[in-house]
């Protein structure tokens, strides 16, 4: 699954007329070009009232963003330029912005982070009652509260979370936009931060594209103000830490994004063997110091999420198309974690991230778009071009709305696994030669 960014480079830069490895005018101006389509395209993006009532034009959009971002990727895959990283960023500031002040339509989740937070405001606790409940009738307003996804179920977001959602509350209530500058600021310290990480590697620093300009990222952390960003904050820098040998560090900063949303922790096993006793303890200190300090083992809303997982049904994993059941979910991506905790070879936790994070959102429940996009800075520093491609093809999930009643069609499916299967394909064929045999039996016959 590994790309080597080499060949495609090389490849693209005849293809484009320019230098692959050499930071030259047309290079930049290809670059600038992409940037400026791909900038083009999240204006769209914020300039549609409701992009659910307008799913074709949403599919346009993103199409077009993504070839913009493939075509900016195959040029600056190997760069490390000034001027080069300078366009890089200045693009990928520019695309942020424009979707800042954009109003959530895709999907409304961060309206139950302000409900929850409005509750818990009130003196109520957010993991008591469902938003339909009678306890919180005069809490509901036309705003905020005919927004909120599965009014009829409780909140699933763990304490710390909600610590979150209440401190933002405090300074700026009920207010989309304020959260969306919190966790937009959580983002851009991970981009800080992988930026760090390709330099302690010594990884081009041209692969910031594959992250900066995503635009599944874009999507659903700047536009639809996903909690995520505080994950992708916490493991980049876990991983920095872990670059630069510091894994006691690495082990805190993922347990405080496993307080946030539980599936950091599947990587706390990748940590180098490095003082693992001390390293696993600290991941148990933080995790225990901030259960406490957010109201004990019982303030965990476990049912809820229980629930969660058992009934959500928007865009089933690979187990779950199969079997539809949870537990069978559960224990393939149990399996998942220990076999490649265990058969990963050494080094940092950045460059054995991607195939865990991969194999653990393909084998969940439920394969929400933004679930994917903590593992796109991992493809920055070990690349996986079907990865990368399953990255934009996820997002035609969204062809959920295309019809009444709301359901993702057969050919959608299809487009947002291909990349994977083609992977498992290349990864088969490598392993066993099964194809070339195939080939040969055919041509006998």
């Amino acid at each position: 699954m590994r790309l080597y960014p080499s060949v495609l480079a090389r490849g693209a830069a005849r293809w484009l007329g320019v230098a692959a490895t050499t930071e030259r005018p047309n290079t930049v101006l290809v670059l600038a070009g992409a940037g400026l389509v791909l900038g083009a395209a999240c204006w769209g993006f914020a300039h549609v009232p409701n992009l659910v009532l307008a799913p074709r034009t949403f599919l346009v959009l993103f199409t077009m963003a993504w070839l913009a971002y493939a075509c900016g990727v195959l040029v600056t895959v190997e760069q490390h330029g000034r001027v080069m990283v300078v366009v890089i960023l200045a693009i990928a500031t520019l695309s942020r912005l424009v979707l800042l002040p954009a109003s959530p339509t895709l999907s409304t989740d961060i309206y139950r982070y302000v409900w929850d937070a409005r509750v818990s405001s009130a003196g109520i606790d957010p993991y008591a009652y469902a938003p339909v409940a009678p306890e919180v009738t005069e809490l509901r307003d036309a705003d905020i509260y005919p927004r909120l996804n599965h009014p009829t179920w409780r909140t699933v977001y763990p304490p710390v979370a909600q610590a979150l959602f209440r401190a933002v509350y405090r300074v700026a209530p009920d207010n989309i936009f304020a959260l969306k500058v919190a966790f937009g600021l959580a983002e851009l310290l991970a981009l800080a931060a992988l930026a760090c990480l390709l330099r302690t590697l010594g990884i081009p620093l041209g692969r910031l594209t594959i992250y900066a300009w995503n635009p599944l990222l874009l999507v659903e952390i700047w536009g639809s103000g996903h909690l995520d960003a505080l994950v992708l904050a916490a493991v980049t820098t876990a991983a920095l830490a872990s670059a630069r040998r510091r894994d006691g560090i690495a082990a805190i900063l993922l347990g405080i994004g496993t307080l946030v949303k539980l599936y950091p922790a599947v990587l706390l096993p990748l940590l180098p063997g490095r003082r693992r006793v001390s390293v696993y303890a600290l991941f148990g200190i933080v995790m225990i110091a901030g259960t406490m300090a957010t109201g004990g083992p019982g303030h965990w809303p476990i049912t809820p999420m229980w629930r969660y997982v058992s009934d959500e049904y928007f865009n089933p994993g690979l187990v779950r198309s199969l079997v539809n059941e949870p537990l069978a979910a559960l224990a393939a991506t149990a399996t998942w974690i220990i076999v490649v905790a265990w058969r990963e070879g050494a080094g940092s936790l950045a460059e054995r991230a991607a195939l865990m994070i991969a194999g653990v959102i393909v084998l969940g429940g439920n394969v929400f778009p933004w679930y994917v996009v903590w593992l796109i800075p991992f493809l920055a520093v070990r690349p996986s071009v079907w990865l990368i491609i399953f990255t934009g093809t996820v997002g035609f999930a969204y062809s959920f709305f295309l019809s009444e009643p709301w359901k993702i069609p057969v050919w959608a499916r299809l487009l947002e696994v291909a990349p994977l299967a083609i992977a498992a394909a290349v990864k088969l064929q490598g392993a066993v030669g099964w194809l070339p045999g195939l080939r040969v039996r055919a041509r006998a016959g």
